[in-house]
């Protein structure tokens, strides 16, 4: 037994021997590929049972694969991802995917989503989610429909009508029996919400209608109010969830929604917190930092482009996401977000209020250093990017 443990004590130790001499063999190969690149290879060699030759060929293939991401010295990267969004972005049009089904989801797709999401707005015009279900609904088609049906916001104006008379100080408020159908609701609970909700006056019920009686003593003004306050009243769901429809994705019921509502929704038991998301990129900032607010432009981004049969490369994305958000908030590339912050006065004057940001210029006194594309092209001096970084003249 001790022999044993001793021959399988010494087996690691073996094989980080048989690396080491792997890597040293193979060093001649490596160029200019970095340390953790390079041990990746050797131990996907390793696991993988790689002969020498096949080894070879994996580096030689790396190496390849690295050099063509590389960004050469002084390259525009700025610009040429600006021009790889804004080309294609010219044959963008809006297009309005439905969802197959009794209800529909629209989602806005095509240029103008690309503009919601490069300029920061605060909402999304069809904001929508997809929500990912625990284990115990996500096979189950009832439940998924059940809970569906839950989290839809249903107000009190949603489902009844109501009928005032000043002169006698009453109000009457009537179920409207489709739309109680339509979305599935009991009667009676539904009343006993709204009846929960009238805080002034005596209530009677009479079948599908309940009448309010206020106190003579109030007013007309405060008769209103009140009426109006019973009206919006929220008797079921989720704030901002207007529809759902469950569908059936790799094997799982799915919940699509029109409208959204992250916080509220992640805080459901029945919900995966760790796959549910929405198509608010601002919405996702707030709620899971600036980190998945970044990922969620980039995302977003790449799924409009795709969906409408245009190829960007996701590198030039990567760096539209980063300059939106490198601030620790997403700031669009408007004049009060990304371009504001610019230290150049001729930047910010090129964009928008060129009057504007040149009379406060020199109102504070402020120098330009011409370090910019948009400066040096406005003074007419070579640009400093690609060639026009290089200051070198060779002697013939």
């Amino acid at each position: 037994m001790p022999r044993k443990n001793a021959e399988s004590k010494e087996k690691p130790s073996e094989k980080k021997k048989t690396k080491q001499a792997l890597k040293e063999k193979f060093a001649e190969l490596r160029g200019n590929l970095p340390e953790k690149i390079w041990n990746e290879l050797f131990e996907v060699a390793e696991r993988e049972k790689l002969s020498e030759e096949e080894i070879k060929k994996l580096i030689e293939e790396a190496k390849k694969e690295y050099e063509q991401v590389l960004v050469e010295p002084c390259e525009a990267a700025g610009i040429v991802a600006a021009q790889s969004l804004g080309e294609p972005g010219t044959q963008l049009t809006l297009r309005t995917k439905h969802y197959a089904g009794a209800l529909e989801v629209s989602v806005g797709s095509g240029i103008q989503r690309v503009e919601e999401i490069v300029d920061g707005r605060s909402k999304t015009k069809y904001a929508s989610m997809t929500i990912y279900l625990n284990d115990e609904l996500k096979h189950n088609k009832r439940k998924a429909e059940a809970f569906a049906r839950d989290i839809v916001d249903v107000r009190t104006e949603d489902i009844a009508r109501v009928k005032e008379d000043f002169k006698k100080k009453t109000a009457e408020i009537e179920l409207i029996e489709e739309r109680i159908a339509e979305r599935n609701l009991d009667k009676e609970v539904m009343l006993s919400k709204i009846r929960e909700a009238i805080k002034k006056g005596e209530v009677h019920k009479r079948r599908d209608k309940l009448i309010i009686q206020f106190p003579k003593e109030l007013s007309l003004l405060k008769i209103r109010n009140e009426v109006l306050k019973i009206m919006r009243k929220r008797l079921q769901g989720i704030s901002g969830i207007e529809k759902t429809i469950v569908t059936e994705e790799n094997g799982e019921y799915v919940i699509k929604t029109l409208g959204t509502n992250l916080k509220a929704v992640l805080k459901r038991k029945e919900v995966d917190p760790y796959r549910t998301t929405t198509n608010d990129v601002m919405e996702i900032s707030r709620v899971l930092g600036i980190e998945a607010g970044r990922r969620a432009i980039v995302e977003e981004l790449h799924k409009t482009l795709t969906e409408n049969r245009i190829k960007v490369d996701l590198r030039h994305l990567l760096l539209i996401a980063d300059l939106l958000t490198f601030t620790g908030e997403i700031r669009g590339t408007v004049r009060t977000g990304i371009m504001r912050l610019k230290q150049s006065p001729f930047a910010r004057a090129a964009f928008e209020e060129t009057v504007k940001h040149l009379f406060d210029s020199a109102l504070h006194g402020e120098r330009e250093p011409l370090q910019g594309v948009v400066e040096n092209l406005i003074v007419g001096l070579p640009v400093k990017v690609g060639t026009g970084r290089v200051e070198l003249i060779m002697k013939e």
